[in-house]
This record gives structure tokens, C-alpha cells and sequence, in this order.
């Protein structure tokens, strides 16, 4: 069973995988869908909220993986949304969860043209969920979904394909062999991370490649200097405009910035709440007995401390993310989102600042 740091590494990894090279990945795992859309027309990531959570496993889940609007070549004017789930263990439950989230997107989206997809990402070659039935004195339910194995790739015909994606597979793939083998995923990283150098892609490709292996392929602090010292000998030689070490140092200050802005804006929240706890304290002293206003006051104030902590250091991250991914336009939405008083909402919006495609697409979240 992976530990709950590695489920989160892999879920942001394939997530960001599939912003990044969406196109590029239909065409590898769902060659025949992939023909059918119309993707001079452009698509759209959507909000993967559902509007109620659905229970598996004993927690709730809010989201579906990745939601995304189409259109397709068929000649018809319509909108076709793909819903797309990552499953990297065997459940026996994936296809009632499969069908769950296909109900809830189509009525939250008001009965679309829907396609649901999975990528079986697991290391059982044999287990392979496509279909949800039930049936009950002549009721009958049948839903079956497409999937793609990804145990079924030819590593050696990965390492020859020209399409990106074929990269995140291979790096899905390296990372199970070598799980629990710290040295040979090493090897492996090592090896990744100089062909994607080697096959031509440009700048933004190489970051986003690098920025999906480092989260899929997790290695020590140790360990990932030598692959950083390798990406700077490689990229030395390409001279590339903005290398990939360049841009995740970026990345590595804003989550520093986010995580010391959270903890400042605490600490400084509580300073401040104490002491308007305490003046509150001693007025309601005056009148219930001063021993116990303070008491309450300092309560309250740490409590309202915390919480204007929290939401003054996940805004000025978000905020500064956002300015390092789109320029100083993205300024203007300092207003909008000191207004927003919801720490969920901040966190969430904090979540959609690294993977927004645009800033326009980010300014839609905001309402």
C-alpha cells in the first residue's frame, strides 16, 4: 500500500501530465477517439467539483480526475466533455465508481454528450474493469467505459515514439519496476531525463516531462542533485532560453513562499489576535468578571488569528504564482482574491494557479 505522500505525488503528476500533453495523450492511449475530435477547435479543462461527494473507501471524494470540453469532426455542432480517471490499485468498486462520476458529471453539466475514460495505471496485468452492471426483475443497467492498460506498452517501442506522452508512460513504467529501489529508479531517472533532452523538444515540453518524472519517480534530496547536475551539464550544452533547473527553482520558491507565508501569516495572525483578544477580554472583564473575558478574548483571537493567517499567506502564494506563470498582468487579481474569505476556496484556487492553462482560464475559477 503506497503512503499517502506517494498517492498525492502521482495524482499530481499524472494530473499534470494530462494538462500539459492532453492531445499527445489520447493520440498514444485512444488513438480512435483521438481521430474523431477536432482538436483545431481547441478544449477546455472544466471544474472537476462534484456537486455532491461520492463515498468509496471509506472517504468521500469531491472530484473526478480530469473533466475536459471537446469537439468532434462528425459535422454536427454539439460539445462532446471527456471525463477522465487514473487508477493505480485494483479495487473491486472502480466500476460502480466509474458509473458514479459518469451520473454526476452528466447531470451536473445538464445531460451532455459524455465519454468516460480510464487509465488502468496498477501493476496487475490481469485486471482490467471496463464494465458496470445491474439488473433486477427486468430493470437492467449496462454501462462500459474504454480503458487502456498501460502494462500492455512496449518500453522499447516507448523510448522510439515522437510523441511526449510517450515519455509520461515510460516513466509511469520505470517508476513500478523500481519501486522500493531507490538505486535503480535512480539509473532509470537518470536515463529518462536524457532522452527527453536527447529527442528535440522545446523548452516548455522539457519542464513540463521533467516536472511529471520528478513526480512520479521520487527520489532523496541526494539523489535528485545528481539528476540536477546532470540536467545542467545537458542543458549547457543545448543553451536553451530557460532551462527546466531555472523553472523549478521558480516553482520550489513559490511552494517555499507559500509554506513560510502560511506559517508567517499564522504566526503574525496569532500575535495579533492575542492582543485584540485581550483588549476584547477586558472589556467583557469589565462587565462579566475580567478573569474570564481575557480567556475568551485570547481564545477567539488565536482562533481569528489562525484562520486570517491562513488566508493572508495562501493569497499573497497564489498570487505570486500566478505572477510567475503569466507576468504582472496577473496583479489585478489581488483585489479579487483578498476578498475571498473561504480557506477551502484559497486552497483550491492556490491548486489551480500551478496547472491553469491561462490566466483567463484561472480568472473563470474566481467567479
Amino acid at each position: 500500500m503506497r503512503s499517502a505522500r506517494a498517492r498525492m505525488r502521482f495524482d499530481a503528476g499524472w494530473k499534470h501530465a494530462l494538462r500539459a500533453f492532453l492531445p499527445e495523450c489520447i493520440e498514444l492511449l485512444f488513438p480512435d477517439l483521438h481521430a474523431q475530435i477536432d482538436w483545431a477547435r481547441g478544449y477546455q479543462f472544466l471544474n472537476t467539483e462534484l456537486m455532491r461527494p461520492v463515498p468509496f473507501l471509506g472517504r468521500a471524494r469531491h472530484f473526478v480526475d480530469v473533466l475536459v470540453r471537446v469537439y468532434f469532426r462528425d459535422g454536427m455542432e454539439r460539445i462532446v466533455l471527456l471525463h477522465i480517471e487514473i487508477q493505480a490499485q485494483r479495487t473491486h468498486d472502480f466500476p460502480l465508481q466509474m458509473f458514479v462520476y459518469y451520473y454526476r458529471v452528466f447531470d451536473s453539466y445538464e445531460f451532455p454528450e459524455l465519454i468516460s475514460l480510464a487509465i488502468l495505471a496498477d501493476n496487475d496485468p490481469n485486471w482490467r474493469p471496463d464494465t458496470f452492471e445491474r439488473a433486477l426483475a427486468g430493470c437492467e443497467v449496462r454501462f462500459r467505459f474504454p480503458i487502456v492498460k498501460l502494462l500492455d506498452f512496449d518500453e522499447a517501442l516507448l523510448e522510439q515514439s515522437p510523441n511526449p506522452f510517450a515519455l509520461v508512460v515510460l516513466a509511469h513504467l520505470r517508476a513500478l519496476k523500481t519501486r522500493g529501489n531507490p538505486e535503480l529508479m535512480l539509473r532509470e531517472k537518470l536515463a529518462l531525463v536524457r532522452q527527453m533532452h536527447a529527442r528535440g523538444y522545446n523548452p516548455k515540453q522539457v519542464v513540463d516531462l521533467y516536472r511529471v518524472v520528478d513526480y512520479l519517480m521520487n527520489l532523496t534530496k541526494l539523489q535528485n542533485q545528481v539528476v540536477r547536475e546532470l540536467i545542467q551539464r545537458l542543458e549547457a550544452e543545448q543553451d536553451m532560453p530557460l532551462t527546466s533547473l531555472e523553472e523549478l527553482a521558480i516553482e520550489e520558491g513559490v511552494r517555499k513562499g507559500l509554506r513560510q507565508g502560511i506559517q508567517q501569516g499564522i504566526q503574525q495572525g496569532i500575535q495579533q489576535g492575542i492582543q485584540q483578544g485581550i483588549q476584547q477580554g477586558i472589556q467583557q472583564g469589565i462587565q462579566q468578571g475580567i478573569q474570564q473575558g481575557i480567556q475568551q478574548g485570547i481564545q477567539q483571537g488565536i482562533q481569528q488569528g489562525i484562520q486570517e493567517g491562513l488566508r493572508d499567506g495562501l493569497t499573497r502564494a497564489t498570487l505570486r504564482l500566478l505572477q510567475t506563470r503569466f507576468g504582472e498582468d496577473a496583479l489585478r487579481l489581488r483585489e479579487r482574491l483578498e476578498q475571498i474569505e473561504s480557506i477551502e476556496q484559497l486552497e483550491s484556487l492556490s491548486v489551480e494557479a500551478a496547472f491553469a492553462p491561462t490566466l483567463e482560464a484561472f480568472e473563470q475559477k474566481l467567479g
